[in-house]
């Protein structure tokens, strides 16, 4: 019994010596150990699976925005994004991701290379369809008021809470002021209305115009005609002589 005892001690030391030899190897040489090198391959299959994914994501928003600006979100909280996201128009999108995946993206996608000069820093990207500008620049102003609103009162006015690092429109550059001046930007739909307004005044604005066609015309077309019967009589003769002017004097 004792030595039955004495060996399975003894194959433990053994084990225990040489977890400790595989340890000590891993601690002083950085290299994984069978086991953990096995397991590092699927993390990073993971990884470029994800990255995939988010690129999978990224390419029909930049197909459908027509306006993509990155926006500084550091110092905000979880709960704060949460709440920007939850006051977004449809059609709009708020998105965090790697900025080399925007990049990427951009490049995958003709009328965006603007985005790769602002692609770093901490950007959360802000896709805005074309119906929707506005909208989603406003809900943008009345979160950033709401941030400035925790503020001293004293720096509010030149604070920028949730700062522009930059953007594009239509293959355009924008900056933050450019980009908060389209909040009284009309949608398609506003300017076909308008347009349709104008169309519509189109045939009273004609009708206004030809009562407003001078009564001599109408006279002297009169006279013409009632001349036709006089043979004798010419153009010269009916319509009203015009006095002469200097250039002729």
């Amino acid at each position: 019994m004792a030595g039955i005892m004495s060996s399975f001690m003894g194959g433990t030391a053994l084990l225990s010596s040489s977890t400790i030899s595989d340890r000590h190897c891993f601690r002083s040489t950085g290299a994984c150990p069978r086991p953990q090198r096995q397991l590092c391959q699927p993390r990073a299959a993971l990884s470029r699976k994800g990255k995939e994914q988010t690129l999978q994501k990224l390419v029909p928003l930049l197909e459908k925005s027509s306006v993509i600006v990155g926006l500084r979100y550091k110092g905000l909280t979880v709960k704060q994004l949460q709440e920007f996201r939850a006051g977004l128009p449809e059609g709009s999108k708020l998105m965090v991701c790697k900025n080399t995946l925007v990049s990427v993206a951009a490049k995958q996608v003709s009328g965006w290379d603007g985005l790769t000069p602002i692609a770093k820093g901490d950007n959360a990207w802000f896709f805005m369809e074309e119906e929707t500008i506005s909208q989603a620049v406003k809900a943008y102003i009345d979160f950033e008021k709401k941030l400035k609103e925790a503020l001293p009162r004293e720096v509010r006015k030149e604070a920028r809470p949730i700062d522009v690092s930059g953007g594009v429109i239509e293959g355009q550059d924008i900056d933050y002021l450019a980009f908060k001046s389209m909040e009284k930007m009309p949608s398609r739909q506003e300017l076909m209305a308008t347009i349709a307004r104008l169309i519509n005044g189109v045939p009273t604005k004609l009708a206004r115009s030809i009562k407003a066609v001078p009564t001599k015309l109408a006279i002297s077309i009169k006279a013409l005609a009632d001349a036709d019967e006089d043979k004798s009589q010419r153009v010269g003769d009916v319509l009203p002589r015009q006095p002469p002017t200097e250039a002729a004097v």
